[in-house]
């Protein structure tokens, strides 16, 4: 087996992954990447189509977000090639169609929001948009329902409203993450703009990928680690081994793959740490189409704000990112990113997913010709998307140092599940690696 050391292997090359590479790279360490599939930016990959950015996982970026923004200055990313939704959704119910905008002035244009919840709305982003992201995210014993339901929100409100919006973020419309993530997420709609990079939100992942290479750091993909070997103490890292039979004999080790991932390479080496990674995870399908023709012509996203039966997949968001990213020719194509939540239901295929889109534009856009104007081009299954930040779930999350003395962790399981959680986890595992290192 060939052998190859360096003071840092860094496996998988997700957002937190790149992130902890890019730190210890330019603390003047040296770093190998290693990645399972077959390029870089996990959940958070774009694919082209006719020269379009195409999201395989629905997501935007709040500029609010501390970390984030400044990894993507570092990289290079300018800030023009961020571009901004509008600030406000719309929300379709069958045939009536309501606008919410979430700012720091309220102007909402939506029926269901009575008087009550308005002042209560108010109150509340009046309380978290000056917070700092810390203090809003230690108190998680509750969940989003039972705290809004706390404070005097009409249950039409919750149901009808936020459920909808936070639904397609945490990937769970029952609300019930913690509230304290949900106060964060609050804050960060309040102080700014949702923005989608012009490549696609991959593209930070490309731009921090770039940055590594131009370092003369190795990015491997399609290589999978099969095992972490410790040393004869049972205390160290000894080696990384791939699944093409390499095996390499860095001086430290950073662990930064999906929480099913990390739960099977710690299971022997580090128990506690693998008894934290998070087991429930949420799940969504993502189906992308191309339309010859444009559904709509604002940068905002769409949200199926009808009651939710139990138990039956449905749409929950579609957005057009070409108004966003990068727009379409006036014949097309034009880009439909279309997000279906599937935690906690039975799965559906393919077929199904894209028809179910058919349908749901039936009913938001009855004079559309969607069969005529709009064509698949991929289908995205999201098993393990994010993990759930359940009340009181997230203290119990693994930290980035282990027992391990040479191994850290990465990833939002454990933060909290979002870019920023992913961003931020990254930069606290190489400062634990680089204090490894420093150790010796």
């Amino acid at each position: 087996m060939e052998k190859t050391s360096v003071d840092c292997v860094v496996v998988g090359a997700g957002l937190a992954g790149l992130r902890a590479a890019l730190d210890l790279t330019r603390a003047g360490h040296s770093v190998h990447v290693i990645e399972a599939e077959d390029a870089v930016g996990g959940r958070a990959r774009t694919v082209w189509h006719e020269g379009l950015p195409v999201d395989r996982g629905f997501q935007t970026v709040f500029a609010a977000y501390p970390e984030t923004r400044r990894f993507i200055r570092d990289v290079g990313i300018p800030d023009g090639d961020l571009r901004p939704f509008g600030r406000s959704a719309v929300y379709v119910d069958g045939a009536e169609v309501n606008e919410l905008g979430l700012t720091e002035r309220l102007r909402p244009k939506m029926a269901l929001l009575s008087m009550d919840d308005l002042a209560l709305l108010t109150r509340l982003v009046a309380r978290v948009r000056f917070a700092s992201p810390a203090r809003l995210l230690a108190d998680d014993s509750l969940s989003a329902r039972d705290f809004l339901m706390q404070r005097g929100f009409s249950r039409a409100f919750i149901e009808r409203v936020v459920g909808p919006l936070f639904g397609p973020i945490s990937l769970d419309p029952s609300l019930s993450m913690d509230s304290g993530y949900f106060r964060f997420l609050v804050s960060m709609m309040v102080r700014g703009a949702a923005v989608l990079p012009s490549d696609g939100v991959g593209m930070i992942a490309e731009w921090a990928a770039a940055a590594l290479r131009a370092a003369d750091v190795s990015i491997e993909t399609g290589v999978r680690v099969d095992r972490l070997a410790l040393d004869g103490n049972g205390r160290r890292v000894e080696a990384v081994e791939l699944s093409d039979g390499r095996r390499l004999t860095p001086k430290t080790t950073v662990l930064a793959v999906d929480p099913p991932a990390a739960a099977r390479l710690l299971k022997k080496i580090e128990p506690r740490a693998e008894s934290q990674v998070p087991a429930d995870g949420a799940s969504s399908i993502n189906v992308a189409f191309a339309l010859s023709r444009s559904l709509y012509d604002r940068k905002t996203v769409i949200l199926n704000a009808a009651r939710r039966e139990a138990r039956r997949a449905r749409v929950d968001l579609l957005c057009q990112t070409s108004n966003v990213s990068r727009a379409g020719r006036p014949e097309g194509p034009h880009i439909v990113l279309a997000t279906i939540i599937t935690t906690g239901a039975p799965e559906i295929v393919d077929d199904t997913a894209v028809d179910l889109v058919g349908r749901f534009v039936a009913g938001a856009a009855p004079g559309f010709k969607w069969d005529d104007l709009a064509r698949p081009i991929g289908v995205y299954r999201h098993r393990y998307a994010l993990p759930r930040p359940l009340p009181s779930a997230r203290t119990n999350w693994p930290t980035a140092g282990t027992r391990v003395e040479n191994l850290a962790l990465a990833g939002d399981y454990l933060q909290h599940p979002s870019i920023e959680g992913a961003v931020v986890s990254g930069g606290r595992a190489a400062r634990v690696a680089a204090g490894a290192l420093a150790r010796g």
